[in-house]
């Protein structure tokens, strides 16, 4: 989410003035709040259509996010005609639209099996209540958020990591609403420890990350390298729980299929332990590729993945990701 909504050409004067940085996450609360709750109020396919139109009419306007949109799909789709592509950022903006309008709903679905459609490729222990837990993995694609709603479905009590924002009544409002899920929400600044903590303590780690982490290894995704985050490949490996891909894909309006596929392994059990866990990573980069080809306007990408060719502008530091986002994200 960017850092201020309603006031975003005063965001270098609201860093400065505190007061002024009040007054606008206020506002920007206000926005967000009143949306959610109309959303809540009317029937969730009706409020999903809605919420589709409305992103294909503001989301275009946003401009320094759509030129990330355009870099990215560009990346992806080189051979894109312009129209085509800037076809291809309105559907991704609807469909972004949908997932903010879908969002009061979460608890209607799921409590309704029609809703959400749970598929298990290779079932692991962590599927059965009170199992061990697992570390799903799952990419900023479809609506995210409903993996942790299949997990809830399996009867898996999760945590994520997540990146807070910055206007702390929306990460109260954040948290309020994640609390349906049965699921911890951990600051990514401590993700490491605080992760392994709840593993142990049984609950499985969710993690959306196929955003670029600048303190990360590089890994191949589309062709070029992004600095990427191994951290689940390595908890993995240090605590035997199974890292599990899950496909999220939208059927129709607010009705989705959710695919847990077959846990990554590493192909050489012989290499090092960081050999290891960038060949997990890379197997999952490798899903995530097929998985954005097949629906590309589901594809929320929002941040720059990719380093800028020499010569080209520098990446606004504040565009990039600095760590793993979850389901809350």
């Amino acid at each position: 989410m960017a850092e201020f909504i309603i006031g975003s050409p005063l965001r270098r004067l609201a860093r400065r003035h505190p007061l002024l940085q009040r007054i606008l996450w206020r506002l920007d609360y206000a926005l967000v709040w009143s949306l959610v709750k109309l959303f809540a109020l009317l029937p969730i396919d009706f409020a999903s259509r809605l919420g589709e139109r409305a992103g294909r009419i503001i989301g275009p306007r946003l401009q320094q996010k759509t030129a990330i949109f355009r870099d990215n799909f560009r990346t992806v789709f080189p051979d894109l005609t312009d129209a085509e592509l800037q076809a291809l950022i309105t559907d991704a903006w609807g469909r972004a639209g949908r997932i903010l309008a879908e969002y009061p709903h979460l608890g209607q679905m799921i409590r309704n099996n029609d809703r959400v459609i749970v598929e298990v490729r290779e079932p692991v222990p962590a599927y059965t209540p009170g199992g061990p837990p697992c570390i799903v993995v799952t990419p900023h694609l479809s609506n995210w958020e409903i993996a942790g709603a299949a997990m809830y479905r399996l009867g898996m009590p999760n945590a994520n990591l997540y990146s807070p924002p910055s206007n702390p009544y929306l990460d109260k409002m954040l948290h309020d609403n994640r609390s349906q899920l049965n699921c911890d929400l951990l600051h990514r600044d401590q993700g490491a420890r605080l992760l392994l903590q709840a593993l142990k303590r049984g609950r499985t780690a969710g993690m959306v990350m196929d955003r670029r982490i600048d303190e990360g290894q590089p890994v191949e995704f589309f062709g070029r390298p992004k600095p990427s985050t191994l951290l689940p490949a390595k908890l993995s490996l240090k605590t035997g729980c199974p890292m599990v891909p899950a496909q999220v894909t939208r059927i129709h309006d607010a009705n989705y299929r959710v695919i847990f596929h077959a846990p990554i392994k590493p192909r050489n059990v012989g290499a090092s332990d960081n050999e290891q866990a960038l060949d997990m990573i890379q197997q999952v980069h490798s899903l995530f590729e097929a998985w954005i080809l097949e629906q590309p306007a589901d594809w929320f990408c929002s941040k720059r993945l990719w380093d800028k060719p020499k010569g080209g502008t520098p990446a606004n530091p504040l565009e990039q990701d600095n760590g793993i986002e979850s389901y809350a994200a």
